[in-house]
């Protein structure tokens, strides 16, 4: 169901902002006018667009110095509507530009910091504004978006060290695809027309090349082109079934399941979790309304699961730590990690605990990145040594069964 935000008046005359899911925008009105409230402002909160996820509309570096430059002023005293008129952007393009003009009229207009970014999300993700969401609750924005940047820095340099890693072996197997192609197309029809012509025998390495050769020149662009449709009717109906919440809760229990995708995805969703929990609690926000705030603001539905789960057990008795394991059943958080969050539960020391937690899982995903990395160039080579040999046996197994027959 679509989420509106809106502003309206109580019955003391105060504005008040907040959001409310409803089918229409007539719809929300009138269940706000039905809750005693004065209508000021209803506005759609549409969802990023399928575009964006293909291009960047602002470069991640300008987006973390834009959220850190935030968290100086902020933390300086400095009001929210001055700090947005103060960092009007001028780079990262007319769209960033228009996006922050937008914030500050929202902003100004008496939506939150956060909701206002929710009417952006090409250039705020769902990461960011339940980082602010959680600041503002707590009191301590600031602080929440130098953290938030941080992680934002993180993903950056992820991104960039995996690209990095990922360039040798995308040139190695580009120029192969293309020496291979040429040798399928131009070399092998011609190199074995002339072992047909002898009516010679062929080995079965150089049968099956010619098998394959002959297909894709007989049939290779009725495939492309029949393949065409479906093609982009199953992603177009891919793409729209990953944005509802059932879609994206299977697709991230199958990329937990992706082997060392899944276990780096698994240390994102194990960081962000504790570092959000953590950040919490150590503001003095009780348990149970840490994991309810936790539950609309983490980005993973996963983890907002996990967090609705832990606080129904907490609100029947349970410990944290007994919660956890409950909500859990052992899927997501290893046995380590709840053994620390006793310790910490026992000792007094549970943000400390969260902190050491998610820095240590950030850690973990950069050494998995490193080791990743490392592994990556052999196994491509061997793959393009596999596929020349093959090339080179099936080329020449001809002249040399030819040559023994004389």
């Amino acid at each position: 169901m679509p989420e509106f935000l809106y502003i309206v008046k109580d019955r003391e005359g105060n504005r008040v902002s907040g959001e409310v899911h409803a089918a229409t925008v007539e719809r929300a009105a009138r269940r706000l006018q039905e809750r005693g409230y004065t209508v000021i402002r209803v506005d759609l909160v549409k969802p990023k667009h399928w575009i964006w996820y293909l291009i960047q509309p602002v470069k991640p570096s300008l987006l973390v110095l834009f959220v850190r430059q935030m968290a100086t002023m902020i933390a300086a005293g400095v009001t929210i509507r001055r700090v947005l008129n103060s960092l009007m952007p001028q780079h990262g393009g007319p769209m960033f530009r228009k996006a922050v003009e937008r914030l500050q009229v929202d902003v100004n207009s008496g939506y939150s910091l956060s909701q206002a970014m929710m009417r952006s999300p090409e250039f705020f993700s769902y990461f960011v504004v339940g980082s602010v969401r959680i600041g503002e609750h707590t009191g301590r924005l600031a602080e929440t978006l130098d953290n938030c940047a941080g992680h934002l820095e993180k993903e950056f340099e992820y991104g960039l060290r995996l690209k990095q890693a990922l360039i040798y072996p995308v040139v190695l197997l580009s120029a192969c695809g293309v020496l291979v192609g040429f040798i399928f197309t131009y070399m092998i029809p011609k190199f074995v027309g002339l072992f047909v012509d002898l009516q010679v025998e062929l080995p079965w390495a150089t049968q099956k090349l010619m098998d394959i050769t002959g297909f894709l020149e007989t049939y290779g662009t009725v495939v492309v082109c029949t393949l065409i449709g479906p093609v982009l009717s199953l992603s177009w109906l891919f793409f729209h079934w990953s944005r509802t919440r059932r879609g994206r809760l299977t697709l991230e229990k199958i990329m937990l399941r992706v082997p060392w995708y899944g276990l780096q995805i698994r240390r994102r969703m194990l960081a962000q979790y504790f570092r959000s929990f953590g950040t919490l609690i150590d503001s003095g926000v009780t348990a149970d309304t840490s994991l309810a705030l936790m539950g609309k603001s983490l980005n993973r539905v996963i983890l907002q699961n996990t967090a609705v789960a832990q606080l129904d057990a907490i609100r029947k008795g349970k410990r944290l730590t007994a919660g956890l394991r409950l909500a859990d059943k052992g899927r997501l958080f290893p046995p380590m990690a709840l053994e620390m969050i006793y310790v910490g539960e026992e000792t007094g020391t549970l943000p400390k605990m969260l902190e050491r937690l998610s820095n240590y899982y950030d850690e973990e995903m950069v050494r998995g990145l490193d080791a990743i990395s490392r592994l990556v160039e052999p196994v491509v080579l061997c793959v393009i040594g596999s596929m020349v040999a093959f090339v080179l046996l099936a080329a020449f197994m001809p002249i040399y069964q030819l040559a023994s027959s004389f």
